[in-house]
């Protein structure tokens, strides 16, 4: 069925847009559920093993993550029949599939290169797989930055060619689905699906660069109420799990909170039971800047851990229900102390103790937890929640501003301190307790999430040098550190 003929049936309405939803076939979205229940879909990959380091092999990767990302993203998995699907148990190797070696692949093919996910996964059966989650496309398709090997008398990939996922023509001798294939783009029919997507992803950019230009900064008393009641419940949620904590005398007075939330039009509403993947795209999103540390709102794939929808009164909504994520809860306390929550409603907190503070560290470093705070990991920390802000807000239509809450406790007598930098500034911080809050338009939040992330630092180092100021230039330069 075509998008002419559908369009002649006047009884179906349509618009361009859901052109791209009609007809897509059910596919897997976890990667445990992809390596269990192999399946034929244009998001995903089967491959036999493979020698990355072989040049054909690696073209043909290549390739493969150029096109799925191209549709939007989606996995490969290695260790598979290509034409049946199972398990493959004869291996003269094992697919080495690292992530720095994958990145290689991406840098030397592809410009501008996806940041992909490594994972191995062990099937249900036993088997272990290597797993590769491709993000989708940005403002701009992945095109092939240079040719690659020769087969059979014919490129893998060719130098400026783009390359989509499309089904291939069904095999004699096999049923179901045809078996997906990276081809390379033929004619306008291929380009109109991708171009709407690219205009899609730059869509708040230039929609808050609007609403910046005309309107200026507006006042939202609204989601400023709003936001300090759903901070402050997540807090005291936090605070009654502490104790459950082996060091909860020191967690207890000393750890921070961030938060942010999207002045929203028209009552808009994310699907609750689509969050949970909306959350692991905008973690794949966030790893283009950072791809170190723990990660901030990623739901938890162990079973024990994963998060829950819940109600919460002092939300200052007892009937709106949350996706809620506390590791206190429900694992051995000594693992970590992550707490958060994120809405349907674009409103989302994070709660943890500092890292500065593990006890491990200190004792390595021959400092005391509690007496020193890092302002390379504060910036690390505060560019997660503005980058994963920036990335959230892509599935919320009529988001034009974001409004960050930021709150740190036990700060009293810290001093600046790195093992990886030196900072020659003596003082001590002489309040414990700060709270920053920041308005931000969209469109400055996508070109400019550096400066925004040294706005928000800038009260913390004020508390221990009054004079130091660190700009948005000095953040970047960090984040080269972060991927």
């Amino acid at each position: 069925m075509t998008l002419e003929s559908l369009q002649r049936d006047r009884s179906i309405p349509l618009r361009e847009a859901d052109f791209d939803d009609l007809c897509v076939p059910t596919a897997p979205t976890h990667v445990q559920d992809m390596v269990d229940a192999p399946c034929r879909a244009l998001n995903l990959e089967y491959k036999s093993w493979r020698n990355l380091d072989n040049p054909e092999d690696a073209a043909e990767l290549a390739r493969d993550i150029a096109a799925i990302a191209n549709d939007g993203g989606g996995m490969i998995a290695f260790g598979f029949n290509e034409d049946t699907l199972a398990p493959t148990d004869t291996e003269p190797f094992a697919t080495v599939c690292e992530a720095a070696k994958v990145a290689a692949v991406a840098d030397a093919y592809l410009d501008p290169a996806p940041r992909c996910e490594i994972a191995i996964v062990r099937s249900a059966i036993g088997d272990d797989h290597p797993v590769i989650r491709v993000p989708g496309h940005g403002a701009c398709p992945v095109f092939i930055r240079r040719d690659g090997p020769v087969v059979n008398n014919e490129r893998l990939i060719e130098r400026g060619a783009v390359y989509v996922r499309r089904h291939g023509v069904a095999r004699r001798g096999t049923v179901g689905v045809p078996r997906p294939e990276s081809s390379r783009m033929e004619g306008p029919w291929d380009w109109a699906p991708l171009l709407r997507r690219c205009v899609r992803h730059d869509r708040q950019a230039l929609l808050g660069l609007i609403d910046a230009a005309i309107e200026g900064r507006r006042d939202a008393p609204a989601i400023t109420e709003r936001l300090r009641l759903w901070h402050d419940a997540a807090h005291e949620a936090f605070r009654a799990l502490v104790p459950r904590s082996p060091v909860a005398d020191s967690l207890g007075p000393r750890h921070y909170a961030l938060s942010y939330a999207f002045e929203l039009g028209r009552g808009e509403m994310l699907e609750p039971v689509q969050l949970p993947e909306f959350l692991s795209r905008c973690v794949f999103s966030v790893q283009d800047v950072i791809r170190i540390g723990p990660r901030m709102f990623d739901p938890p794939y162990r079973r024990a851990v994963r998060g829950r929808f819940v109600t919460d009164a002092a939300t200052g909504d007892e009937e709106a229900d949350f996706l809620e994520t506390a590791w206190l809860r429900d694992v051995a306390p000594s693992e970590m102390a992550d707490f958060w929550r994120v809405s349907p409603r674009g409103i989302a907190s994070i709660v943890r103790g500092y890292s500065e503070d593990r006890r491990e560290l200190n004792d390595t470093l021959g400092m005391e937890p509690g007496t020193w705070f890092s302002p390379n990991a504060l910036a690390r920390e505060v560019a997660e929640l503005v980058c994963h802000a920036r990335a959230f807000a892509r599935f919320f239509g009529s988001a034009r501003t974001v409004l960050f809450r930021c709150e740190w406790w036990g700060l009293s007598g810290r001093v600046l301190f790195d093992p990886a930098a030196g900072w020659v500034q003596s003082g001590a911080s002489l309040v414990s307790h700060r709270i920053v809050t920041q308005e931000v338009p969209l469109a400055t939040l996508a070109l400019s999430w550096p400066e925004v992330t040294a706005h928000l630092m800038a009260p913390l180092l004020r508390a221990v040098e009054q004079d130091l100021a660190l700009t948005g230039d000095w953040v970047r330069a960090q984040a080269a550190e972060w991927r």
